[in-house]
């Protein structure tokens, strides 16, 4: 039997069957002796076996509201365990001492040495699925910090503090690729095709959009590749086809990149083409 203090936590099949149980119960438990004529039919009315229908009249006698007629939870609960207190911190130690190592060992290699264990103190090992659920149940912090030091694991686990400073634009374009949330369909049927891609380049100091490339295409180096295209070649034309007006928008007429790419092509006065449009260095 359970006694469910908050009915809201109740599914609505379990609850009406409470309910349902409750408008035939309440007829034999006002009764000091209901007679056997009546007792089986309201077994057959509910479904349930003679012993069954006496509890849950005392149940209901005891307790008589809905709630302490409804059915008890089947099976062991969630995260309870039934292995012996010994076997527990066989399993315990093992991982501590053995599976919390350096040389990371796998379960396999734990099932073993908690076999070992349990064999010197004549106890029986616990099954496979056991010891994959304790492992399991470990904090992947705790964990990386014992294998790998606490160093990794705060790299891992751990927000990094700080923040990423740029004192110009252009400084640093960062590039990322995102799943567009439309679908695309043909012209003729309008049957859906894929959803596209969208690769944005973005400049760090303004947060604004200094170039993108839209495809069908999964992420690549050519996405990454045209997006640095659209982001470097002049926009004018482009611009004035979407009917915005260039003297309201004025932004950099010439991008020039640095770093050791850049000043190497720069010293040998290098002309890279990006589409047909020739940048010199």
């Amino acid at each position: 039997m359970v006694d469910r203090s908050d009915i809201n936590a109740v599914d609505d099949a379990a609850w009406e069957q409470a309910v349902a149980r409750e408008a035939v119960i309440r007829r034999l438990a006002c009764k000091a002796s209901p007679n056997r004529a009546e007792f089986l039919k309201a077994c057959r009315d509910l479904g349930l076996k003679r012993s069954r229908l006496y509890e849950l009249i005392s149940a209901y006698k005891a307790r008589p509201v809905a709630s302490s007629l409804l059915a008890a939870q089947v099976g062991t609960p969630m995260g309870s365990r039934r292995l012996p207190d010994e076997i527990e911190a066989v399993i315990s130690g093992a991982i501590e001492v053995f599976y919390k190592s350096l040389q990371k060992p796998s379960i396999n290699a734990l099932q073993k040495e908690v076999r070992r264990r349990c064999s010197q103190r004549g106890l029986r090992p616990p099954c496979w699925t056991t010891l994959r659920d304790r492992v399991a149940a470990i904090d992947p912090a705790e964990l990386m910090a014992a294998r790998e030091g606490a160093k990794a694991s705060r790299q891992r686990h751990h927000p990094v503090s700080g923040s990423y400073q740029v004192e110009r634009a252009y400084e640093v374009v960062q590039i990322d690729h995102t799943l567009v949330d439309v679908i695309v369909v043909d012209r003729v049927h309008r049957k859906p095709l894929l959803r596209p891609w969208l690769t944005l380049a973005i400049d760090v100091a303004s947060r604004m959009v200094a170039g993108f490339y839209l495809t069908l295409e999964p992420p690549s180096a050519l996405s990454v590749a045209l997006a640095i295209q659209h982001l470097v070649q002049p926009k004018f034309d482009w611009l004035e086809s979407l009917g915005i007006d260039l003297q309201q928008h004025q932004g950099p007429r010439r991008i020039r990149f640095r770093g050791q790419v850049g000043d190497d092509a720069r010293r040998a006065g290098a002309v890279v083409c990006v589409g047909n449009h020739p940048l010199s260095y």
